[in-house]
């Protein structure tokens, strides 16, 4: 069968790494060549010598136009958030969807008030702060919503958990089952060092 990520990592002096995600569903990955994994994934170019496999496509031989279309089926969820320092909590989340989809902006408020319920909450001012205001959770909910607005086939979350209390670490672990209640069938994978 062929993988929904697959990323075989060469022995170049160093032990090789195999990552090979067969079904849909919610995975956890401990990797030492993390963000060697993640890097491939987003530019869907391996390092020299490795093979990458994203959602059945072996991404080696791929043209601008295909990688193109599977990039847009991909998420990604950085630990620090990966904010635009000079947007704030609104702007953040749905600057994705206002370039890519446009005519969806006028629902996007309903959508993303109804997803932040869904993950336990918050307070309404997130959406008026700016990253430098914001609470490391708050920045990882906002870069998670804003992925999951995207409807991405397979997300990929960077140790959401790390370095956060209690109450908010069992708040993330509700990211898996939001995203799969909107993305029936897709896959989402904890990245993990």
């Amino acid at each position: 069968m062929t993988a929904l990520l697959g990323y075989v990592s060469m022995a170049d002096g160093e032990s090789a790494e195999r990552i090979w995600l067969e079904a849909p569903g919610t995975h956890s990955v401990a990797t030492t060549r993390k963000n060697e994994l993640v890097a491939a994934v987003l530019d869907l170019q391996p390092r020299s010598g490795a093979r990458l496999v994203v959602l059945g496509t072996e991404v080696g031989a791929l043209a601008d136009a295909e990688r193109q279309a599977l990039l847009a089926r991909v998420g990604f969820v950085p630990a620090d958030g990966g904010l635009i320092s000079s947007l704030n909590g609104w702007e953040n989340i749905t600057l994705p969807v206002a370039y890519h989809a446009p005519p969806r902006i006028p629902h996007l408020f309903g959508e993303v008030q109804e997803l932040l319920e869904d993950l336990g909450g918050v307070d309404d001012s997130l959406l008026h702060k700016l990253p430098e205001d914001m609470t490391l959770y708050e920045k990882r909910l906002a870069a998670y919503v804003r992925a999951l607005l995207e409807k991405p086939a397979l997300l990929l979350v960077e140790t959401a958990a790390a370095g956060l209390g209690p109450t908010k670490r069992r708040r993330t672990a509700r990211f898996a089952e939001a995203y799969h209640a909107r993305c029936a069938g897709g896959t989402y994978v904890q990245l993990e060092e």
